[in-house]
Parts: structure tokens; sequence; C-alpha cells
């Protein structure tokens, strides 16, 4: 569960940024979660919103494959601000704390350019009293490195030689993933936490989970009768969905096969097993009754439709484990109706029972133009604004810091520009000189 986000240098981002899932104990119900599990981040177009998302992907991706991607002479991928002088000359640096699947609290920050990583640190906050799993308030250090000299803490275990010399040979390459190559067990639960438990989709990314949803109908899985019923419950006039294997001409199949090993060199024993007629199946959609019905494929379905599958296909998942899910453009083709319905799974306990987190950008501001809190479903202190200063640069904060009421509707004052972020067009007079001056 991640509870805490800082970064500075990464895209539009030129200045140090802190982002927290913790809640504001005034809009929290006694008793309550004190980690949020939804954050809605919105913003003008341009504004910054999904370079924010891209920035807590990066260093998922960055965690995961810095050790074994490249060589010790390998650039560090990177995204720098670039709206300054020299702009390469500036550190990258992330910061993150969260909670693993063993239960510990991690805190974990590391900061780095094109070549080299500079600082890494990496501590636990050990479980003080098993019965409560009351956390130690003091972390314990695992490691910290600076440059290639890399010490280790008291809670450090395992060959810590090995993992020196990794870094000393690969100074651009993470100690934590260098330690889940190497198996350390008393760091692996922080890497797991980059590696199994973040997932970034773009909104409408059906392409994307679509292989995974035809395997499941191929299967003809538990996954597979939950999504067809979902997608049934939604009202899309469907009642039902399956798996058909594709008719492909032998002649043209040998043909394509042909042309794939002659011209571009590819193994054509390999590209058996992995292209055959007999393995070709696509997903079919049943539109209407029991008497008259018609099975219609993927092209022919609306891209709402195919947006909501993806998104019941993605909940289903990510729900089912506990999860950070990153949303570039939740809105995207869908109904504000079924953006409310997805969101509130994550937020209501009795359909995340594993406290999975989503934070997304959207520019539907339906989801919080709510007066009072009765029937709110994002509390003020979940929702995080994006804009850029004069110099082009994004920053990104909490509406919390403008000192908002308890029950002010946020929706409203957001859409009339009382906070920021929103845009400030002001080319409709522009334009209609521009149509005077040709007329």
């Amino acid at each position: 569960m991640l509870i805490d986000f800082s970064f500075e240098n990464v895209t539009s981002f030129r200045d140090e940024q802190a982002f927290s899932m913790t809640r504001d104990a005034r809009f929290v119900e006694e008793g309550g979660p004190s980690i949020s599990t939804v954050t809605a981040v919105y913003g003008a177009n341009a504004s910054g919103k999904s370079n924010f998302l891209y920035a807590l992907h990066s260093m998922r991706d960055m965690v995961v494959t810095s050790y074994s991607a490249g060589d010790g002479t390998s650039d560090i991928h990177r995204d720098p601000f670039l709206l300054r002088e020299n702009p390469n000359d500036a550190d990258t640096a992330f910061y993150v704390s969260f909670i693993a699947t063993d239960g510990q609290k991690y805190r974990y920050w590391f900061r780095f350019d094109d070549h080299v990583i500079h600082e890494e640190e990496l501590s636990v906050y050990k479980i003080m009293d098993e019965e409560s799993g009351k956390l130690s308030t003091h972390p314990s250090r695992l490691f910290a490195r600076n440059e290639t000299v890399l010490e280790f803490g008291p809670s450090f275990r395992g060959p810590k030689a090995q993992v020196k010399k990794t870094v000393e040979l690969r100074p651009n390459a993470l100690a934590l993933s260098a330690c889940a190559a190497a198996g350390i067990e008393c760091t692996q639960s922080a890497f797991e936490f980059f590696s199994t438990g973040f997932g970034y989709y773009g909104g409408g990314g059906f392409d994307k989970e679509y292989p995974f949803i035809l395997e499941q109908f191929n299967q003809q899985n538990d996954f597979s009768k939950k999504l067809a019923a979902l997608v049934k419950y939604a009202d899309f006039g469907i009642s039902g969905l399956r798996s058909v294997p594709v008719e492909v001409d032998a002649n043209m199949f040998e043909r394509l096969k042909h042309k794939f090993v002659e011209e571009l060199g590819a193994d054509e024993q390999k590209l058996e097993k992995l292209f055959t007629p007999q393995q070709q199946t696509r997903l079919m959609f049943r539109h209407g009754g029991e008497r008259s019905f018609a099975m219609l494929g993927v092209e022919q379905e609306s891209d709402g439709t195919l947006a909501a599958l993806a998104f019941f296909s993605l909940a289903l998942r990510v729900l089912s484990r506990p999860s950070v899910t990153l949303v570039d453009k939740i809105d995207t083709s869908l109904h504000p109706t079924l953006v409310k319905e997805l969101v509130s799974l994550f937020v209501d306990p009795q359909t995340n029972l594993h406290g999975s987190q989503l934070i997304f950008t959207t520019h539907d501001a339906s989801l919080i133009n709510v007066t009072g809190t009765a029937d709110r479903l994002i509390d003020p202190d979940q929702i995080r604004l994006v804009e850029k200063n004069g110099d082009g640069a994004s920053e990104i904060y909490p509406v919390t810091d403008l000192k908002v009421r308890k029950g002010e509707n946020i929706g409203k004052n957001y859409l009339n520009g009382v906070y920021g972020a929103t845009p400030r067009p002001n080319f409709h007079e522009a334009f209609a000189e521009m149509m005077s001056l040709e007329h």
C-alpha cells in the first residue's frame, strides 16, 4: 500500500513534489482507515496530470529493470525537465514509503543522473508488537549507498559481499534490483511491492487488456464467468461472451509463414509454435434474447463497451490482491455513471477487501460535484490538482491546501476556477477577430 511519494525533475515537474495517500482526519469517520484507497487528479489539458502518473510508473520500472536491463556502460533512461539550461546536469530523485505484503512499512529513495546512481537507501519500520501489528516509529536501515560505496544496516541479512561487488560493477543499477537478482530475502517484500503490486493503464486501454481477456475465455475459467456477468449487468444489451475459433485459410497461412521466414529471418519452428491456424480464437459478443440473437465481433462493438470491458477485467484482477493501480484518463469513452461505479469499487471495503489503491486522472467533475457529505464518493482530501506555473513547470497539490470546508462543493468551485488548475481559454476573442479580418 502506497503511503507517500515525492519526486523531482521528471518530465514537466522541475521542483520537488510531495504526494501522500494519508487521509486528513477532518474527512475520516471515527475508526476509518488512515490511508486512502483512491485519489483523483484534476487539471487543465497539458498541465501535467499524465506526467504525474508517469513519474510513479517510471520509478516502478526503474526498480524492476535497472539491474536486468543493459550492462555497466549503459545509460540510465530518464525524462528530466527540459525548460532549463543544461537539463541533463540536474539529478532526478524519487522517494516512497509503503506497506509491503509482509505487513511492514518501508522507506526507499534514490537519486541519479543519466549515467550513475548517486544515492540510495532502504529502511524498514519493524513490527514491535505481533499481536497488534504496531510498527516502530524509528526506521531500521537495510542499506545505504553513496555512489558505489554500499553500507548495510543491522536489519540486512544475506550475502553482502555479492551485492557490494554488483554495485561496484554496475554503478547504473539500483542496489534493490541487485538484491532481488541475488535472491536476498530481507529485501524481497520491498521489491515485490514494485514488481507485482504496481500497474499502469491508459483510459480505454482495451487493446492492452484484450489478450488477457481472450485467454480467460479460452480457458472458460471462473474469471471469464465473472467478467461475462459484469458485462451483462452493465446493460449494454450483451447477454453473453465467448471465444470462438478463427477460420484461417491454410494456403494463406503458408504464404505468410514463408514471408516471415524468407524476408524477416524468423525461426520456422518457433513460428509454428507461436502462430498456427488451430490456435487462433477471437472474442464474440452475444446480443439479443433466447429466440433472436446475433454474435458480434470486437470490431463491431462501441468504444464505450470495450472500455468498460477492459476496466471490469482490470478491477477483477487488481481487487483480488493488494495493489496500486494508475489509470490515465479514466473517463475515456465511459459514461460518468459507469466511472462512478468503477471508482466506488475501490472506495467500498466490501468490494475492496485487500485495500487496493486507485490513482487516476480525469476531467469528470461529476465525481466531485457534490454539496454536503452524505453522498460524497471522493472526499476533498482525496483530490489533487495539477497546474503549470509561469516557468512551464508543473505542480501538484491537494485541494485541502486551499482551506476547503468539509461540505464544500469541490466540483462546482473547480469548474468555476476557484482553486485554479483549470483551463483559461482566451482564444474566443482571438478567433472572432481572425474571422472578422477574413470577412
